[in-house]
């Protein structure tokens, strides 16, 4: 019985199992099959696992070019928050995160065969969606009481991807930090991250960039912007959003939202600036170099990754609802009522819409996170080099945290997540 469909996007994940090459036919019962058999191997052994997450996975890798009946990679395996000690005969690998069709099932095993029926011969023909290469996903939890009950729940993620290709992405390609002194910011981010500082790109221009992995720093002075007298302040761009072609981009967003001017082109690079539902001005952005990234390595105990951009909103559900809908996301619903929301990107930093500094009054805004693996290293680091701090270690469960203040106010928060 199928009990809902839905979309999802899901973030990338670890799992640990055991694989088999598995070629699938109608005239054996799940029950009987040859992945029925691995999971009365493989669950024996889950205690072998560290670092479990409590998720429990059957995964079908599809690859490119797969046809129904080809045989394919099939690993029985629960989730883990990291990989450590492989058990041996087990296999460990990361999924790319991703849009998914979840369609809930309940029932016992051997009518499996119908749920796969239902989603390929009628709920994705008649969606807006394809079959993408990824990993197919069983997805077991509580609800599920056994192979022959016929009250089991369990899940079945598809990877899919629209029809439409958007002409944006949902990828913070860099965040802009708005400075007053290029110098004397690139120096104390440079120093932060433990890298060199680059004199060639303090040639006179009005930015200095760091070509972190996923997410770059942009450090922008605004000279320019300022020489243009239809430019205000308000216009200064909290982050860069990369989008594969500039005028697609340019005929979609403006159908949707204010854009600030026309585009503006300069060699491998053009870009354009837009207002968001709450009136934030957001960049987008394409490059000759997208898709360039510098595997930086810095002699610092802080991370040199963004991993989170935080932009401030008045109406959480107003402003989730907004970028979804321009990023051709899911909404979730339940986390649109919470306090912080985290777009799903593609790749690098989170995108973290955070109503807690209107909700709790607060004048001062975050720009952005960066991770650490030792929250007490990266504080007397931050000590030692004389940086000024806007908060102290703070607790909260498995999560530390403190919020530096850079030489313009920028406050930058360092974060250690611990499992």
């Amino acid at each position: 019985m199928i009990l809902e469909t839905r979309i999802v996007w899901k973030e990338p994940f670890k799992a640990v199992g055991q694989k088999i090459r598995y070629k699938p036919s109608r005239d054996i019962a799940p029950s009987e099959n040859e992945i029925s058999r691995l999971w009365q191997r493989f669950n024996p052994r889950c205690d072998e696992i560290p670092h479990k997450n409590g998720e429990c996975y059957g995964l079908c890798i599809i690859e490119p070019d797969m046809h129904p009946g080809d045989a394919f990679d099939y690993v029985a395996a629960v989730g883990v928050t990291a990989f450590a000690d492989i058990p041996e005969g087990m296999v460990a690998d990361t999924f790319e995160g991703g849009l998914y069709a979840v369609v809930t099932r309940k029932g016992p095993i051997d009518e499996l065969g119908a749920t796969f029926d239902y989603y390929h011969g009628e709920w994705l023909p008649n969606s807006e969606y394809v079959c993408r290469a990824g990993a197919e996903v069983e997805f077991y939890d509580s609800r599920y009481l056994g192979n022959d009950n016929p009250e089991s729940v369990m899940e079945l993620w598809f990877p899919i991807r629209s029809k439409r290709d958007l002409p944006i992405e949902n990828r913070v390609a860099s965040l802009f930090v708005h400075v007053s002194d290029l110098r004397r910011a690139a120096e104390w981010y440079s120093q932060l991250l433990g890298l060199p500082l680059i004199e060639d790109r303090l040639n006179g221009g009005p930015v200095y960039w760091l070509d972190l992995p996923g997410t770059g720093i942009v450090l922008d002075s605004d000279a320019y912007n300022r020489q243009n007298p239809d430019w205000r302040e308000e216009m200064q761009p909290l982050f860069m959003l990369a989008v594969p072609e500039i005028d697609e981009a340019y005929a979609y967003i403006v159908e949707r939202t204010q854009v600030f001017g026309e585009i503006e082109r300069h060699g491998s690079m053009a870009y354009f600036n837009f207002a968001d539902s709450e009136g934030n001005s957001v960049m987008a952005c394409w490059s000759a170099d997208a898709g360039r990234e510098d595997r930086l390595n810095g002699d610092s105990p802080v991370d040199s990754r963004i991993s989170g951009a935080f932009v401030d909103v008045i109406d959480m559900r107003r402003a989730s609802g907004w970028y979804t809908d321009l990023l051709g996301l899911p909404l979730d619903e339940e986390r649109a009522s919470q306090a912080v929301y985290s777009v799903p990107v593609a790749k690098g930093a989170a995108l973290l819409l955070d109503s807690n500094r209107h909700a709790q009054g607060h004048s001062f805004s975050i720009r952005c996170m960066f991770d650490t693996k030792n929250i007490q290293a990266a504080c007397a680091y931050a000590e030692e080099r004389g940086f000024e701090f806007h908060s102290g270690i703070e607790d909260y469960g498995a999560v530390s945290f403190f919020v530096l203040k850079d030489p313009d106010g920028n406050l930058i928060m360092i974060c250690e997540s611990r499992g």
